[in-house]
């Protein structure tokens, strides 16, 4: 009989399929899909019943990304003290409630803003800082492919959720969508949870590596390597991400149809999903420095063609090369931060990682939006942001090699084909 090479006592692979799909389905139901991706459903009936404008009733993004990105360090850090899945769970809790109280506007623009606001920092947890905090402490050899494949639920969240709030919308009414979408996160949320495990305790190092594994969070402090990743995904989400509210604008502008519009939106909706696998993929093989110089490079000739291009194809390919760097910049955070800093403090890094990112997505958008309102014309931002993608690029560059050589911070023992 052919005996297991894996050690008594060592999970299983169910074990390691149970906790990507964990990640995956919390990520479906979490801040990004349910509340980010949903928010272009909810500002026609609310301007329409409050009487605001588009961009009033769409400051809901802004501050809610706003207390996102500052809350993420912290949460980090709650993670690394008290485990991530109670943090999730704890979270979840609230962000579902926050998310059904948006149903009690009554006009008020300071509630709006501030509830937003609640949503994004107790929604911080249920998005990637969260559930991808989990992957590194159980892949070494294949946590890009890992990360990659949770990533996926994330992308179908944001493709499923639009349409579903849409459905509710139009059935029940805004009030009544707020309010399941919010229970409906806590339900899927609270099942991920159970479907996570963690092979450290809370405050501890990795179950299978000395706490002192890696570096710690003062040395990180000091580190330019930190500070190089965190301006990395400042500069690439606020390129990226500030695009996502004005393409179809962008296209209007240029004589296509609303339908044609909305092709441009799926796909970078394709774009993102493959961007998410294939990065999964070339980082466990290549470094993953190179890989996100590649995407980067790829996001800026995207940028350049939707600005130089009138040709729908050519604006279609650059659309899809736009998408393929956001699901990219979603692989790489957890990655470099495992990679170049090991689990000592990964939770607080990557918290203070993540919060680039998501400052990032507030200035974008905001400031192209701001650009056009006063000189009504996107060409300047648009040769603006594929130089920032670039900058990018050679700042992963300059981060050199991982913590140890061969890439990989912390050993962590796996199934065969794990």
């Amino acid at each position: 009989m052919q005996h297991s090479r894996q050690p008594a006592g060592a999970p299983g692979r169910w074990t390691y399929i149970a906790v990507i799909f964990g990640a995956a389905l919390g990520m479906l139901a979490g801040y990004a899909p349910l509340f980010n991706a949903t928010a272009g459903v909810f500002v026609r009936p609310l301007a329409t019943e409050f009487g605001w404008g588009r961009s009033e009733a769409s400051l809901s993004y802004a501050a809610s990304m706003f207390g996102l990105a500052v809350v993420s360090p912290l949460v980090g850090t709650l993670m690394d003290r008290f485990g991530i899945r109670r943090v999730i769970a704890v979270s979840a809790l609230v962000f579902g409630a926050a998310t059904a109280c948006m149903a009690l506007q009554n006009g008020s623009k300071a509630l709006w803003i501030g509830l937003s606001a609640v949503v994004g920092v107790f929604g911080a947890a249920t998005s990637v800082l969260g559930y991808l905090a989990v992957l590194p402490q159980w892949f070494d050899r294949r946590l890009g492919l890992a990360l990659g494949i949770a990533m996926c639920g994330l992308g179908a969240g944001t493709v499923l959720m639009p349409a579903a709030a849409q459905c509710l919308v139009t059935g029940f009414g805004w009030r009544t969508a707020y309010v399941v979408l919010g229970i409906g996160s806590v339900g899927l949320s609270l099942a991920a949870c159970a479907l996570l495990r963690e092979r450290r305790a809370p405050g501890k190092g990795t179950a299978k590596a000395p706490a002192g594994e890696g570096v710690s969070f003062g040395q990180a402090l000091r580190s330019y390597r930190l500070w190089a990743i965190w301006a990395v995904f400042v500069l690439a989400s606020s390129a990226t991400l500030s695009l996502g509210p004005h393409l179809p604008a962008m296209f209007a502008d240029r004589g296509f149809s609303p339908a044609d519009a909305a092709r441009s939106a799926s796909m970078v909706g394709v774009g993102l999903l493959a961007g998410r696998i294939l990065t999964g993929i070339l980082i466990d093989r290549i470094h993953a420095p190179f890989v996100a110089c590649v995407f980067f490079v790829g996001g800026a000739l995207g940028i350049f063609l939707l600005r130089a291009s009138h040709d729908y194809q050519m604006l279609l390919l650059a659309t899809t090369l736009i998408g393929l760097t956001i699901g990219a910049e979603g692989d790489l955070i957890s990655y470099l931060v495992r990679s170049y800093f090991g689990l000592r403090a990964f939770g607080a890094l990557f918290g203070i990682a993540f919060s680039g990112y998501g400052f990032g997505a507030v200035i974008g958008p905001v400031g192209l939006g701001a650009w056009f309102d006063r000189h009504g014309s996107y060409d300047v931002p648009l040769l603006a942001l594929p130089c920032m993608l670039l900058v990018a690029g050679v700042l992963t560059l300059s981060l050199g090699r991982y913590l140890r050589p061969g890439g990989h911070a912390a050993a962590v023992p796996e199934p065969a084909g794990a």
